[in-house]
């Protein structure tokens, strides 16, 4: 009986020990928290180093947006293919790709015998127009005394407006080639002609060389103005009826990095192409700061309704699985791991994981749909939340163990 007594003394002893060893933790060990109620805490130490910050539910005015994209694009009154009227060769240029010209400003100039010859007819059609035109007056006075013949009369009339309607056209192509009548009416006639700009604008591209002969309207640069820069978006057939003209659009476009541009919807397509199922949006672009040329990838959001509503960071959201849910802080107490009389004691903030229904997302913020009432005024995390469920996940596994 001695020997079964101290048997069962000796393994109640063990038992004990075993008990009392798996209680222990390292004294100073501190980690987040988990109750049975969805509830997380967090140290001080803890809120700083993620940098949690706490707020409320504001009102916002949020807008349901149509997502689309396309290409950046010049309409054509702001992009010119600039040739030459006569042909010629090319004596001098003026400009480079990527030089920033004015209407009228010369880009080059060309030269050809035929310049010439136009001046020299126009200045012998004048002064042929002239004799033409006394003649025709005295003729006119003499038929219309019945002195003259009136078949004199016809032939002097027809010549005089066949060389008054040539000198015209004579001095309109002048014009044209930008040629000073008043200084070839001077007798001043020049072998060269000046090719200008029709728009202001940047060149885009210059195709010719020094001595290149070049034909009437061939290209010889392209200027091209993007301070009138727009986006053609492509809508597919289930937002077509969303799409109106002067609704905003949000862009990113990708030579502009972490900036986002705004516009605004000027013009809705009418042709359905079929093969996409979709319609052409055009949308201004604002303070593109010439920083956008022709041709570039566009993402967009089109804001097609704007409503009132509850809203949230969306650092605020956490997803799991898929539910959503913030967290709410509920109080703050002090951690009860240490001895009270120990001067490092520690303040824990708690927070309640609470599910709701996220809503429209626009420019960071995400309307929030509860599903129970708060009760006022509820701080909540409006970011971190992630880190925070992290942490419950965390602590509810060692708490299983």
């Amino acid at each position: 009986m001695k020997i079964k007594n101290i048997s069962l003394l000796i393994l109640s002893s063990l038992l004990i020990v075993a008990c009392n060893s798996g209680n222990d933790k390292p004294e100073g060990e501190h980690k987040s928290e988990v109750h049975q109620d969805n509830t997380v805490s967090l140290t001080l130490q803890q809120m700083k180093a993620i940098g949690l910050k706490l707020g409320k539910i504001e009102k916002q005015n949020l807008s349901t947006t149509v997502k689309s994209n396309g290409r950046t694009k010049l309409p054509p009154q702001n992009k010119a293919n600039v040739s030459t009227l006569v042909k010629g060769a090319v004596k001098n240029i003026f400009v480079i790709e990527g030089d920033f010209v004015k209407k009228g400003q010369i880009l080059a100039t060309l030269e050809h015998p035929d310049i010439v010859d136009m001046q020299q007819q126009y200045l012998e059609n004048v002064n042929n127009l002239e004799f033409l035109e006394q003649d025709y007056k005295r003729k006119k006075k003499l038929f219309e005394e019945k002195v003259g013949s009136g078949k004199d009369y016809q032939k002097v009339f027809s010549e005089y407006s066949t060389a008054k309607s040539t000198a015209i056209g004579l001095k309109e192509k002048l014009k044209m080639l930008g040629i000073s009548i008043e200084s070839v009416e001077k007798g001043n006639i020049t072998s060269v002609i000046n090719i200008v700009s029709p728009i202001q604008g940047y060149v885009r591209s210059v195709e010719v060389n020094i001595g290149s002969f070049v034909e009437p309207n061939r290209d010889m640069f392209e200027i091209v103005d993007n301070s009138q820069i727009h986006a053609d978006l492509l809508v597919y057939e289930k937002d077509i009826p969303k799409i109106q003209i002067g609704q905003n659009v949000h862009f990113n476009i990708s030579n502009i990095s972490g900036r986002e541009l705004k516009g605004t919807i000027f013009s809705v397509g009418k042709a359905y192409e079929d093969d996409i199922r979709a319609i052409t949006v055009h949308a201004h672009i604002e303070n593109a700061e010439n920083k956008i040329i022709p041709g570039m990838y566009v993402n967009a959001h089109i804001m097609v309704d704007s409503v009132t509503t509850n809203v949230l960071p969306e650092a605020a959201l956490a997803a799991e699985g898929d539910k959503y849910f913030i967290f709410i802080k509920t109080e703050a107490e002090e951690d009860t791991q240490k001895d009270e009389n120990s001067p490092d004691k520690e303040e824990r903030w708690f927070f309640e994981k609470t599910e709701i229904i996220p809503g429209i997302r626009n420019n960071g913020f995400v309307e929030i749909k509860l599903l129970t009432p708060l009760d006022e005024p509820a701080e909540i995390a409006i970011n971190a939340a992630y880190y925070l469920l992290a942490e419950m996940g965390k602590g509810e596994t060692e708490h299983e163990h």
